[in-house]
């Protein structure tokens, strides 16, 4: 990086049928008392087709000084390939910092500023945000023996039980270790690749940390399908967190395999019930997907 502009950010959003959630979360980013000054970069990724409603946002983002691009025509490429398309073209634009936000989140405080400095100097950082609600980092853990991931509040040193990481909705990396890391894994279609990235950077050496004040509100789920309601829950959601979890276990701990695709086949028997067949159904289809992959 050359010092002798300021360090430039660069935010992607994959859209998948959330044309409306990406307006607000453009909203939301334009009216923080830190916007002015930060030299911002927008890739707003179509997995779907609304390139008209995109359109009208794009322009807005551009009116007030930020590079903002519509990336389309593509298809529904899934999360991580979609976020690296995204980041391809950041990357060309300058982009000191790559930050991933989901449609359905909003930036409700502090400053733009602070993301796009950790990308100063050129180091190697993976960043997190904090939680609008509960001012709590946006981190999370994978439990190694259920395949099953939760909040958590700080980060955990790996121990074989858990990996914790960023959580994908406000997940950001500076431009090192995006390069060194190659992105997010496009092994995976949806869910999964930030723990898939937590386990890569770990063993690069690369550190994560959390930018105090940043807040950000996330919607959770209107996109994804997901949701703790096991009624409501999404077949996709579903299928895709399945065939995800059997591709994580089978990439970085094959020996918990078998135990792993054990404790998803006995979940579609929770979700049977409550869920009902197709739910349960989509759990198994997804299993023996990610066992296939």
């Amino acid at each position: 990086m050359s010092a002798s502009r300021p360090t430039s950010l660069g935010i992607v959003v994959v859209n998948f049928w959330s044309a409306a959630e990406v307006a607000q979360l453009v909203d939301s980013i334009i009216g923080t008392d830190s916007f002015a000054g930060t030299p911002i970069a927008m890739a707003i990724v179509d997995n779907s087709d609304q390139q008209e409603e995109l359109s009208k946002t794009a322009e807005l983002a551009r009116r007030h000084s930020m590079n903002c691009r519509i990336l389309r025509g593509h298809g529904n490429i899934g999360y991580a390939a979609g976020n690296n398309l995204g980041a391809a073209w950041l990357l060309e634009t300058g982009a000191d910092v790559i930050w991933i936000l989901n449609p359905d989140t909003r930036l409700v405080g502090g400053s733009l500023a602070a993301m796009a400095e950790i990308g100063g100097g050129g180091e190697r950082v993976v960043a997190a945000t904090c939680d609008a609600e509960t001012s709590s980092p946006g981190l999370r853990a994978l439990n190694l023996w259920t395949g099953r991931s939760g909040s958590v509040t700080a980060l955990q040193p790996a121990d074989g039980k858990r990996v914790s990481y960023v959580s994908g909705h406000s997940l950001a990396l500076t431009r090192q270790a995006w390069i060194e890391l190659d992105g997010l894994s496009e092994d995976y279609f949806l869910f999964y690749e930030e723990a898939d990235l937590a386990f890569r950077s770990s063993r690069k050496g690369i550190p994560t940390t959390v930018i105090p004040g940043l807040m950000v509100k996330h919607a959770g789920g209107t996109t994804t399908g997901v949701s703790k309601d096991l009624r409501a829950k999404s077949k996709t959601a579903y299928f895709h967190a399945s065939r995800s979890c059997l591709i994580f276990f089978r990439k970085h701990y094959r020996g918990r395999v078998p135990w792993i695709a054990t404790m998803r086949v006995a979940y579609a028997a929770k979700v049977l019930f409550a869920g009902g067949v197709p739910s349960a159904g989509a759990i198994l289809r997804g299993t023996l997907a990610g066992l296939r992959a």
